[in-house]
């Protein structure tokens, strides 16, 4: 960094000594015409210009200054040195007729004008010079430096031998000249970079280069001929007077040959705007494919960008829902008009079975008289994914213009990119969307795992055993113990319906309903009346709960419960299987007196090794892959064959006989099965 700054600053020291050397020298040479004092001078302006040069393509370089800007700054600095003409021919003759003091301070006065002088046109020109390379070796094919590293030699070799041969030998100086010159217009032709210029910016660089064309046309007069601009800048360098010349030879050239260029190129720039945006389009498709983008963005995107390269008045894409389609981005177009031509071209069969782009006239169909734009011509492509047609892309232009088959290709392969990047994108939402689901779900096991009792209760009286599995989705199966009252054990099984986190929420609510209310209530029946009357505040209707509440009582032998919709419960007695199924509506289903009329509460006396088993639907309802329910029939006979059996194998060989009906289908439902074995006589 240092070093560079050093070079920097080496080099405008370089170009002021340089300045202030002429200036001396010049004053110094006060009339004498030797050679010596002549090529000093222009060895002096070559190193002047050298200098100048390589700081002004660096400024160019770091600025990254555009072509028409740099064709602009041409003009302006070639109407800069014209105005310097004029205005120092306006100066020196005031100061002739006004200046009465002695030829000395008339001689340095006009020493210091013409130094400035030589110092605006050494830079004007220099960055003129610096253009026009910077031209030249712009967007070729071919890296050929060879012509203009000529140019620049001959052109040396001109300015040096106007010094050295003065009238000696003329020839020598017009033949270096003329090989210059002839260089000059070789260097002008196969002009690339205008190609990449859009028609807007093909309009501005025809009138700068107009302009450009005629102020180096009047300078190339000054120069040429002898004038007081001509005269001044041979006072200090006449080498420089040549390659100002030169400059102003290729300028005129130059920027003359680019001109015509231009307004040759003009016919066909708006057909190349178009297959510019095409490209870029494809190439901003190429970049999307692999981007991370929200859908709705992108196919807002997909239609703008439509628009442009088809040159279309309106666009819009449509996608397939059912037997129906589904506008997802518009642009310019009203939903009045896209419903008609898609009536018009989707639901009529006029593009059934499209494969490719397809090019509709829509001026004189039946729909022309109903749109509420003056729409002539509609291209329409299929999105599609592999074989799949998922929805089409549609362009449409008014005031009678038709679209035509180049278009129609290129709208084609715009939508194939398309396609790929809506497919892309919503595979994306769709992973996006499964993985928050499974953030939920995993969200809602948590909870259930923690509602649930991590342990049963051992009694010497009764025996628990119970067995939760929990289904991919999670579902709302709960269970709870209470032995807070002395002598009685109370439970409570049950189901939300609904699944993940909603359903975790509400069985965590129902859970701390039961567990406040069987501390201050007695009644299985009263507790599930209370709780529906408590659920009314909160629980939607499609978030009914299925309920059995349960009480025993150690020193009676009495088994109470109250069932609100929730599947029966099982009493295995002597052999026997016994279904209890008394009145009840699910919790939140009905808030009015009706549900604690439609509830009853029944008592049974238990004897000793009477089994009780409740379960949730779960087990019932667990499908095989012939989509088969378990059944209540299955049920019971697996119960009826292991009844003798401990209550923990009874529990285990039902969820066996479960799985093996299921036979590794998907786990829809929760299942939970509690079973109780009274001891005592």
């Amino acid at each position: 960094m240092y070093l560079n700054r050093i070079y920097k600053n080496f080099r405008l020291t370089i170009s002021i000594i340089s300045a202030l050397l002429l200036f001396f020298i010049v004053t110094l040479k006060a009339g004498n015409t030797l050679t010596i004092f002549s090529v000093l001078l222009d060895l002096v302006a070559i190193t002047l210009l050298f200098s100048l040069s390589v700081q002004i393509k660096e400024y160019i370089r770091i600025n990254k200054i555009s072509f028409l800007s740099l064709t602009f700054a041409v003009a302006v600095i070639l109407g800069i040195l014209l105005m310097s003409i004029w205005t120092a021919q306006m100066f020196m003759d005031n100061l002739v007729q006004k200046l009465n003091a002695e030829f000395s301070v008339f001689s340095f006065a006009s020493n210091v004008v013409g130094i400035i002088y030589f110092c605006i046109f050494a830079f004007g020109l220099t960055f003129v010079f610096v253009v026009l390379k910077e031209f030249y070796y712009s967007k070729r094919i071919k890296y050929n430096p060879i012509y203009f590293q000529l140019l620049i030699f001959f052109g040396i070799l001109s300015a040096l031998s106007f010094t050295i041969f003065q009238e000696i030998n003329k020839a020598v100086s017009t033949a270096f000249m003329v090989v210059t010159i002839l260089l000059i217009v070789k260097n002008s032709f196969g002009i690339s970079w205008i190609a990449f210029l859009n028609k807007k910016e093909k309009y501005k660089l025809l009138l700068i280069s107009l302009a450009i064309t005629v102020l180096a046309s009047v300078l190339v007069g000054y120069s040429a001929d002898v004038s007081l601009h001509s005269e001044t800048l041979k006072s200090y360098s006449t080498g420089f007077n040549t390659i100002a010349l030169l400059i102003l030879i290729y300028s005129l050239v130059y920027f003359g040959v680019l001109f015509f260029t231009v307004l040759f190129h003009l016919p066909t720039a708006e057909a190349f705007d178009r297959k510019a945006e095409e490209v870029s389009s494809l190439h901003l498709f190429s970049t999307l494919i692999n981007q991370v983008i929200d859908f709705d963005e992108l196919a807002d995107t997909i239609t703008d960008l439509t628009r442009k390269v088809s040159s279309a008045d309106a666009s819009w894409i449509v996608m397939k829902n059912g037997n129906t389609y589904e506008t997802i981005s518009q642009k310019n177009i009203s939903e009045k008009d896209i419903t008609e031509i898609n009536n018009y071209l989707l639901y009529s069969g006029e593009c059934k079975n499209l494969t490719k782009a397809k090019i509709c006239s829509i001026d004189k169909s039946s729909v022309k008289s109903k749109l509420s734009e003056h729409l002539s011509s509609v291209i329409i492509s299929p999105l599609k994914t592999q074989t799949e047609v998922k929805g089409y892309l549609l362009a449409a232009r008014k005031s009678g213009l038709l679209f035509y088959d180049d278009e129609a290709k290129a709208i084609n392969a715009f939508s194939e990119y398309a396609s790929i990047a809506l497919e892309n994108s919503r595979l994306l939402k769709e992973s996006i969307e499964k993985e928050r689901l499974e953030k939920e779900l995993d969200v809602a096991r948590e909870m259930q795992r923690k509602l649930l009792p991590a342990n049963d209760p051992k009694f010497s009286e009764l025996h628990i055993s119970s067995i939760f599995i929990p289904a991919f989705e999670v579902g709302g199966d709960f269970f709870d113990y209470y032995t807070d009252k002395e002598n009685e054990f109370s439970f409570i099984i049950g189901d939300v319906a609904g699944k993940g986190i909603s359903a975790a929420f509400v069985m965590a609510e129902v859970k701390g309903i039961f567990e406040s209310l069987s501390k201050i209530l007695a009644s299985p029946k009263e507790i599930l009346v209370k709780a529906n009357r408590i659920l009314s505040r909160t629980l939607h209707c499609k978030n009914f709960v299925s309920a059995l509440y349960g009480k025993i009582n150690f020193i009676t032998s009495e088994f109470e419960f109250a069932r609100a919709g929730h599947c029966p419960a099982l009493l295995i007695r002597n052999g026997e299987i016994i279904k209890y199924q008394p009145k009840g509506l699910a919790l939140g289903l009905d808030y009015t007196e009706s549900f604690s009329e439609n509830l009853d509460d029944l008592k049974i006396k238990l004897q000793k090794n009477d089994t009780l088993i409740f379960y949730t639907d779960g087990i019932t309802e667990s499908k095989n892959q012939l989509n088969e329910d378990f059944g209540d029939e299955r049920f019971l006979k697996t119960i009826k064959i292991n009844l003798n059996k401990d209550i923990n194998q009874i529990a285990r060989e039902i969820i066996s006989e479960v799985s093996i009906f299921a036979n590794n289908s998907t786990q829809y439902d929760d299942i939970t099965l509690l079973i109780l074995r009274w001891n005592k006589n």
